[in-house]
């Protein structure tokens, strides 16, 4: 057996490695979760307006005890909040997976939302 060793450039150009849990991939996957938060928001109190219905059950019933936007600002105030520990909790490598799943259900509803509106 021989002895291989690395310089940390060799770490550096691995294709794998590149753009992983970086700092301005992360920026942008975070700035995708915060225009999709704010989507859902605009889009869902566009929508109630309209005299659509809210669909999560859960939501709804905040809905009635807060308020529209108050629920809202709990509830996605929560999920940001939590997203954000999580995100500082797991390893560089598997952070990335944190924004991405926050931002996807939102973007989905983003587009249910608007979907519904146009049909209005």
């Amino acid at each position: 057996m021989s002895r291989i060793q690395f310089s940390s450039a060799d770490a550096t150009d691995s294709p794998t490695l590149v753009g992983v849990g970086s700092r301005s991939t992360d920026a942008w996957l975070w700035g995708i979760a915060v225009v999709a938060l704010v989507l859902d928001v605009v889009l869902t109190y566009y929508g109630l307006g309209l005299g659509l219905q809210e669909g999560n059950p859960i939501a709804r019933s905040f809905f009635s005890m807060l308020g529209v936007i108050e629920a809202m600002v709990l509830l996605k105030g929560s999920v940001m909040t939590m997203a954000l520990v999580a995100w500082t909790a797991l390893p560089r490598q598997y952070r990335t997976v944190v924004p991405i799943g926050v931002a996807l259900p939102w973007l989905v509803a983003s587009a249910i939302n608007a979907t519904l509106i146009l049909q209005v």
